[in-house]
């Protein structure tokens, strides 16, 4: 995750052409915290699959148990 933002911000800070102000150093902050959240949501997707699958199964062997009493 960590390669990831920082190729991202590498590519946003390389495409400058103007020095750095604070108005442009928190935009990159900014620019820096939604790459961040991006890539972290990609890494929650397999978690929330295997939940789903978890869950499922769950839900099968607790419908196949009410059925043989």
């Amino acid at each position: 995750m960590a390669i990831i933002v920082g190729l991202l911000l590498r590519l946003y800070f390389h495409k400058r052409k103007t020095p750095m102000t604070v108005n442009s150093w928190f935009k990159g902050l900014f620019v820096m915290l939604i790459f961040v959240i991006i890539v972290s949501g990609f890494s929650r997707i397999d978690d929330i699959k295997q939940g789903e699958k978890e869950e499922f199964h769950d839900m099968d062997i607790y419908n196949i148990a009410s059925k043989s009493k």
